[in-house]
């Protein structure tokens, strides 16, 4: 049908207050260089990012009826994001984070909250979406409308991709019922503790995936299904903020799978707007559109990393985990 949606972002979802320094304070006070309050979460702001890169999105979450949970619908609903999906908790608290950014360096520090918000039930995990959508994107919040949305999007052809940022017990779960597993490097060390990416790679497959990618910060990220590898190097672009870097990435890969492409195309796509998206401050302002993704990609991501402030950007090429999307 015309209005079908093509990625369904369950997860989780914020207002972040993300501040730039001269320096990071300790015991003391210093004054913010640039200041930004905005949308935030790992699968709220993949859900943003594929809506900019041309895919119909909706995202399936839970906010509470305060001021940061009117701000949260608000922004995505600005972005086009279909939220017949999101659970709106009469008295809750919304989930709100902090960011300090060293402008120098980049270093960060951060403290987030969950907010006082009842988890999604499985009946709340928004059936019908699901079942109509292409691809079913997790963060590993919500685990109960998670696992539940899982199962309903296997069942109905929809491709499952899985966030791995953080491990956490119901990991597990998801990856059997994942497709494809994007995990961090700490996630990696973690489920598979002393082993290499590859080996990680491959310890994940073992669950069921059909193919999964580790990122490596700086490093880029490797990516295997059981039988060829790929490895995708950082782009290297003029970094204003890495925040949300990893959210955009696994936004990408949605789309990417949606196009249908080869998990190296992905990973390609997927580095390159996640790059795009360290220009600006905060974790959506500078996503990039479809277009210029393309046009990076055509110049083979050149033009952006003459600056001597150029260095590698995003989860796939950056910190493994970054502002609000490692949570």
């Amino acid at each position: 049908m015309a209005d079908r949606i093509d990625i369904v972002a369950l997860g989780y979802c914020s207002i972040d207050h993300v501040c730039r320094l001269p320096r990071l304070p300790a015991g003391d006070k210093v004054e913010a260089a640039e200041l930004l309050i905005g949308g935030g979460g790992p699968a709220a702001t993949a859900a943003v990012a594929a809506a900019r890169l041309g895919a119909r999105t909706a995202f399936v979450g839970a906010v509470g009826n305060d001021e940061p949970g009117r701000a949260i619908r608000a922004e995505l609903a600005a972005e086009g994001v279909d939220l017949s999906g999101l659970a709106v908790r009469p008295g809750g608290r919304s989930p709100v984070a902090y960011c300090w950014i060293e402008a120098a360096t980049g270093q960060r520090s951060i403290a987030w909250s969950r907010g006082t918000l009842r988890p999604l039930a499985a009946d709340e995990a928004g059936e019908s979406l699901i079942r109509g959508c292409r691809v079913l994107l997790l963060d590993g919040h919500q685990p109960e409308a998670a696992l539940q949305a899982a199962r309903w999007a296997r069942e109905s052809g929809a491709a499952v991709l899985l966030d791995a940022g953080t491990y956490r017990p119901p990991m597990d779960e998801l990856m059997a019922l994942s497709h494809v597993v994007v995990a961090s490097e700490p996630f990696a060390g973690r489920f598979a503790p002393g082993r290499t990416p590859r080996e990680a790679v491959s310890a994940i497959l073992a669950r069921g995936a059909r193919w999964a990618a580790v990122t490596l910060g700086e490093r880029g990220a490797v990516a295997g299904d059981g039988r060829r590898w790929a490895e995708q190097p950082a782009f290297r672009v003029p970094v204003v903020d890495t925040t949300g870097a990893g959210d955009v990435y696994h936004g990408a890969v949605a789309v990417g799978l949606l196009d249908g492409a080869a998990p190296d195309d992905i990973l390609r796509f997927a580095a390159a707007a996640a790059a795009l998206k360290c220009r600006a401050l905060g974790g959506r302002l500078g996503i990039p559109g479809r277009a210029e993704v393309e046009a990076f990609l055509k110049s083979g991501g050149e033009g952006s990393g003459k600056s001597a402030s150029s260095r590698p950007a995003g989860r796939p090429g950056g910190c493994a985990k970054e502002g609000t999307e490692g949570i």
